[in-house]
């Protein structure tokens, strides 16, 4: 079972967006935050249906000038056909004020390669880290 970093996780602040066998949506009010946390693999779009839906019931929160804290540690490399609805959910991020982006890497390599494509195309203000606390810190110290 997935346990959710408590650097990502654990703050009365937070509330949960959405919460699946996919990925958690998390918003921080105290530091206009958004956290998202991938897990696993995602078969298709039949998986994750309501994904860009819970991605924009998080930006109803978000102030303009909000930052994302993204922990893609347990991602498992996604179908390619699963790319597209990446890029859409972050053009939502990026529409509705999104200021900066902390990435936690995944620890599978070719994701990681994945990862930074989606991103190239993206053009999302992103800065990578291997740790939560890492990423964590450099967003608070950044905003």
């Amino acid at each position: 079972m997935y346990s959710t970093d408590q650097n990502t996780a654990s703050n009365e602040y937070k509330i949960v967006v959405a919460q699946n066998q996919c990925y958690e949506l998390l918003y921080d009010s105290v530091k206009n935050r958004i956290y998202f946390i991938v897990k696993g693999f995602w078969k298709n779009k039949e998986a994750v249906p309501h994904y860009l839906k819970d991605i924009e019931k998080a930006l109803k929160l978000a102030k303009p000038g909000f930052s994302l804290l993204s922990d893609l540690r347990t991602m498992i490399t996604h179908p390619q056909r699963l790319c597209s609805m990446h890029i859409e959910a972050q053009t939502l991020l990026r529409k509705a004020g999104l200021n900066r982006v902390a990435s936690v890497e995944p620890l599978d390599r070719i994701a990681t390669l994945q990862l930074k494509e989606i991103m190239a195309k993206s053009e999302l203000p992103l800065k990578r880290f291997t740790s939560c606390q890492e990423a964590e810190t450099w967003l608070s110290n950044n905003s």
